[in-house]
């Protein structure tokens, strides 16, 4: 279960029965995530937060004062998102809450504004230290800012950890205007 690049160069999922699913257009998200501008609120270790967005940091994420993490994930253009990978040894996020284009969340704000979709990771959903969740893609159609709030984590322990979190999905067209020129 996960993600992999096939001989196509086209990026697969594979389904919890084996059966691999082809998404085409469906990519890594990573050079689209603005990492100067995420933010992390409750992290022991928040220097990690870029490298944790993108191929992994070397040592996980850490929360501080409680289990919860609230990461504030912004894009450099819209995007369309597909699925989020999550990878973690021990205290794994078991609760996850997200919220789009809701810029400057707090964790008040958690409780204040209704999720864009909830999910609950189960120890099963790990597989090597590793969980894919899919999203409900229809509402996750122009995506300019990612928050995810994690509740809990598997062990029930204060410290959530996690070592990687990648978005799938694929980047929206647009037009920007100071790149026209002007004809006639």
């Amino acid at each position: 279960r996960g993600w992999r690049r096939s001989k196509r160069g086209r990026w697969t999922m594979a389904s919890a029965d084996g059966v691999v699913a082809q998404k085409l257009g469906v990519e890594p998200l990573t050079s689209t995530v603005d990492t100067g501008n995420c933010e992390v609120l409750n992290a022991a270790n928040p220097e990690v937060l870029a490298a944790m967005l993108g191929e992994g940091a070397p040592t996980p994420m850490l929360s501080d004062c409680d289990e919860q993490l609230l990461l504030s994930v912004p894009f450099r253009q819209p995007v369309k998102l597909h699925s989020l990978l999550v990878q973690s040894a021990e205290g794994a996020p078991k609760t996850v809450k997200l919220f789009t284009n809701r810029h400057n969340m707090t964790f008040d704000d958690v409780d204040d504004f209704p999720p864009t979709q909830v999910v609950e990771l189960a120890n099963s959903d790990y597989k090597d230290g590793v969980a894919t969740i899919a999203l409900q893609f229809v509402k996750f159609q122009c995506v300019q800012q990612l928050t995810v709030f994690i509740e809990d984590n598997q062990d029930g322990s204060d410290v959530t950890q996690l070592a990687r979190l990648q978005v799938f999905g694929m980047p929206i067209t647009v037009t920007n205007m100071n790149e026209l020129k002007k004809v006639g």
